[in-house]
């Protein structure tokens, strides 16, 4: 009875779980030891079994270890998302709370603030100490704290407030995309100053306040 019961849940869970979306074994046996009244070692190994048969009967792929995703079929067969964009989102989000953010290369890329494309993206999480498989092109580094949704935004921009000092920019404009990135985020500039007087040092912060406020020239200019 209860076994049955325990494979409808499994399969519910994993059914629920949109495309693209990662399938975290410890995040469901969490789940799923709460629902069961079970202790959470025998919960994860019961997890891990169900979610190897679910593997095997090509319902899921394993991407990572303790990371799984759904399959597609389609024309092409069965196919599976890019496992970089499933083993991010690990560390990018759980559920629908942030525990992670961009910074970096890839992120001054993507603001426009360098036209170099990384081999890897870098990413801040709570989760820094996981291991990644080497061929998904991602690092884990120690982010400057604890992550919240709240707080993600402010600690990504930091980092990259402290981060234009060190990386080569080849952009016209850096301190300007920069800041159209704090407007386009509604980043309010009394808080982000906050974040930046806690965690950079006294040089790095009067950089980042001329950058976040408009340098005097700038302003005199203006």
């Amino acid at each position: 009875m209860k076994t049955g019961a325990y494979i409808d849940y499994v399969t519910a869970a994993v059914g629920n779980t949109p495309y693209g979306v990662p399938i975290r074994t410890a995040t469901l046996a969490d789940d799923f030891a709460k629902t069961f009244k079970l202790d959470v070692s025998k919960a994860r190994r019961m997890i891990n079994v169900y979610l190897k048969r679910l593997a095997d009967r090509g319902v899921i792929a394993r991407v990572a270890h303790g990371i799984y995703a759904r399959m597609k079929t389609t024309v092409f067969g069965a196919v599976v998302p890019g496992e970089e964009k499933i083993v991010a989102d690990t560390f990018l989000n759980d559920g629908d709370e942030a525990i992670g953010y961009e910074t970096g290369p890839a992120l001054f890329n993507r603001l426009g603030l360098s036209t170099l494309v990384p081999r890897e993206r870098q990413i801040a999480t709570n989760r820094h100490r996981a291991t990644v498989p080497a061929k998904v092109g991602i690092t884990l580094k120690r982010p400057l704290a604890q992550v919240t949704t709240d707080n993600a935004p402010y600690l990504q921009m930091v980092e990259a407030l402290k981060g234009m000092r060190d990386h080569p920019l080849d952009a016209e404009n850096p301190d300007e995309l920069i800041r159209a990135a704090i407007e386009k985020q509604g980043l309010d500039h009394a808080q982000l100053i906050r974040y930046a007087n806690a965690y950079l040092k006294p040089d790095e912060l009067q950089e980042a306040v001329g950058v976040i406020l408009g340098r005097l020239d700038e302003r005199e200019a203006a």
